[in-house]
């Protein structure tokens, strides 16, 4: 008798709600020992800091990108952030953001615009993922919105990540419709993105990889609009030189950590006893992070599986923004979901292990007392060196098949 194999998203959710199950369950027989875990840094003080902070930045949108070095978002993103600003009963200032968090209406607007948030996403995964079951939709986005990277990262700190990843997932569904309409509404989200956090200007890659120049023509020029355009509302021509230099200040920036590359790198320095010294060579970690954007971004030329036009976008996102904290794991759920469009016979299931293993409560780590953070993101590093390895294998056997026969 045979018996019947896991398949990959099967696979997702054991692992993935493992991790989470047995979590709730140390919380239940030891009497909630490790329930601070969900705060990131177990510093419940900054508890939604990057949502309710960027709000009080807004409400003088001419002047906060000159009176704070934390004002990281293109002006895009304070237009949306001011709009918030402009529905709060109470006025608050650029520095009290504690006081708008702690005003219960502001936390009741915060928590419906997070499950507005989640039910699209919700709405999209059912468009990807139409071949599956209802049943089956339902717990992959339950596994993800339970998992660290959301419950102990992108909602906990209030980042804009997942509405983000968010916008480039319904892009990237929608950049292949037969509606016209929808293929312009998948530019003009890309922009959008770009627009709120800079990085996820680099899906625009893309379409350049498919040969979509004009596409990608206007994709550039709604992408200049939506970053420069808004500047007229927040400093004009001095704004914009002051958010540059704002940018390379955190361009600059590292500290000890698993979330980048170069915070990755620092790290193992320290652990060398070589922190303290690590200043001096640290421009050999900006080459190797930069070296791994580039080769990311080549390999979206040379791979055959389209879903990884997603991954190598998402790795960079997720890796090499040099200042950033556990929510930029979030950005994972792009190429996991576009992973599952595949047939079950194109999937890698050991995509599957680790995918289920970053969107998890890695309690491995609330166990052992080790960074989370390592656990999180440990397997999207082996997600994207096995993957670039596997492409660029692949490659060179092709290319060396080629010459054999031509020769």
């Amino acid at each position: 008798m045979k018996t019947k194999k896991i398949d990959s998203m099967s696979l997702f959710l054991i692992i993935s709600f493992t991790g989470t199950i047995l979590f709730l369950l140390i919380l239940l027989f030891s009497g909630g020992f490790g329930a601070e875990w969900l705060a990131m840094e177990n510093n419940f003080d900054y508890a939604y800091t990057d949502h309710f902070r960027h709000i009080a930045f807004a409400s003088d949108m001419q002047n906060f990108y000159f009176n704070t070095q934390d004002a990281t978002f293109p002006p895009f993103a304070y237009l949306l952030y001011y709009l918030l600003y402009r529905i709060d009963p109470k006025d608050f200032g650029v520095n009290e953001w504690r006081e708008a968090r702690d005003y219960q209406y502001n936390m009741l607007v915060y928590i419906i615009l997070t499950l507005l948030v989640i039910l699209l996403f919700k709405l999209i995964v059912d468009k990807i993922l139409a071949m599956y079951s209802d049943g089956k939709r339902f717990l992959l986005v339950t596994a993800i919105v339970l998992s660290a990277p959301m419950m102990a990262g992108a909602i906990e700190r209030g980042n804009i990540s997942f509405f983000t990843a968010v916008l480039v997932l319904a892009a990237l569904y929608l950049k292949d419709s037969k509606n016209p309409v929808l293929r312009e509404a998948a530019l003009i989200l890309i922009a959008m993105a770009a627009g709120i956090k800079v990085y996820p200007a680099i899906v625009g890659m893309v379409y350049v990889v498919e040969k979509r120049y004009k596409e990608t023509f206007r994709l550039v020029i709604y992408g200049l609009l939506v970053f420069f355009l808004p500047f007229i509302f927040c400093g004009g021509l001095q704004g914009l030189i002051q958010y540059i230099k704002i940018l390379f200040f955190f361009e600059n920036q590292g500290y000890r950590s698993f979330t980048n590359i170069r915070n990755y790198l620092l790290f193992i320095s320290d652990i060398l006893g070589q922190y303290e010294s690590s200043a001096s060579f640290v421009w050999i970690f900006k080459l190797i992070e930069n070296l791994y954007l580039l080769i990311c971004v080549l390999t979206m030329f040379i791979t055959k599986e389209k879903w990884k036009y997603a991954l190598y976008p998402a790795g960079i996102m997720a890796l090499y923004v040099p200042y950033s904290y556990r929510y930029t794991s979030v950005y994972m759920i792009i190429p996991l979901i576009l992973f599952f469009r595949n047939k079950e016979e194109e999937q890698n299931k050991l995509y599957s292990v680790l995918f289920g293993l970053t969107f998890t409560i890695p309690v491995y780590g609330l166990i052992s007392g080790f960074d989370a953070n390592f656990f999180i993101f440990t397997p999207i590093y082996i997600i994207m060196i096995y993957s670039l390895i596997m492409d660029w294998s692949s490659f060179i056997k092709e290319r060396s098949s080629k010459k054999v026969l031509t020769s």
